[in-house]
């Protein structure tokens, strides 16, 4: 289980918020709605905020806001009590969603970034740039959403292929670009795995027992807190405009990695990275790293 979080449960809608590290002046995750919304999953999308935007230097928590309403019930007047109560808790939190779930842009508008409008394109700018230069390398990508995205930032002459997931672990790509559920990355996919590095394009990409058995292999597993992180990292700039908002978020994914070494140790030194800058603002470290259960 992840460390206690600060929960709020709302009143006037079967809604409630979190919050990872109290004290914090700003806060940034996702907006939920769904007939049941886990609070086990959702604090999982929270610790990964934290980090994400631990590591890249910007003092903020990890936040979430959620509702359980069935998108096909009959009464949805409690939408509307949801978003009052949640941008109320928005408002003393510094909240901004990053990623809008189970509903609409107008509906979630006041909690959520101009990012969200080019959610795709961030993510493939952090992707891209957590990896460095590609020049020369050959690239496997699992996800027919991503591909467009992905090519439109990877050099020209970069070898890009497309391929089933274990087709692409076992190709010996350099890099294999990954989408697909939580904890996707597991012990028993990458068990026969030759590939260089593992870069995940949605939170939680990897289990705790998937990134140990690819670091014995001898493959990298590059933090999804940096390479999905471009919305949250969008969401915590002031920018609007959609093309500064991918040169910042490049940017500031190739300054923060440049200040760790490579390496199947990557993982676990950017988390100490992300807890180093975490000190210099609170001195209540969140409890648990952001790896898929």
């Amino acid at each position: 289980m992840m460390g206690a979080m600060s929960l709020t449960k709302f009143e006037a809608s079967d809604g409630y918020a979190l919050i990872d590290i109290d004290g914090a002046t700003r806060a940034v995750g996702p907006v939920r709605r769904a007939k049941k919304v886990l609070q086990r999953t959702t604090e999982d999308l929270v610790r990964h905020a934290t980090y994400a935007a631990a590591f890249h230097k910007v003092a903020a928590s990890g936040g979430a806001v959620a509702l359980n309403l069935d998108p096909a019930a009959d009464d949805q007047s409690p939408v509307s009590n949801f978003v009052d109560e949640a941008s109320a808790w928005a408002a003393t939190t510094g909240f901004v969603g990053t990623a809008l779930m189970g509903l609409g842009a107008e509906q979630g508008s006041i909690l959520t970034h101009a990012s969200l409008q080019v959610s795709q394109e961030l993510i493939a700018t952090s992707a891209v740039a957590s990896v460095g230069s590609v020049a020369d390398k050959n690239v496997a990508i699992v996800s027919e959403w991503d591909e467009a995205a992905l090519t439109t930032y990877l050099d020209k002459a970069v070898d890009v292929a497309s391929y089933p997931l274990d087709d692409a672990l076992r190709s010996s790509a350099d890099i294999v670009f990954v989408r697909g559920k939580t904890g996707v990355i597991n012990h028993e996919v990458v068990a026969e795995t030759n590939v260089g590095a593992i870069v995940g394009l949605q939170p939680l990409t990897t289990t705790a027992r998937g990134l140990a058995v690819a670091s014995r292999a001898g493959t990298v597993i590059v933090p999804d807190f940096v390479s999905a992180a471009g919305p949250v990292l969008a969401a915590l700039t002031s920018t609007a405009d959609t093309t500064a908002l991918s040169a910042e978020v490049a940017s500031m994914v190739t300054d923060a990695m440049a200040l760790v070494h490579s390496g199947t140790d990557l993982f676990v030194e950017a988390c100490i990275a992300a807890e180093t800058f975490m000190r210099t603002w609170t001195d209540k470290l969140p409890f648990g790293r952001p790896l898929a259960p």
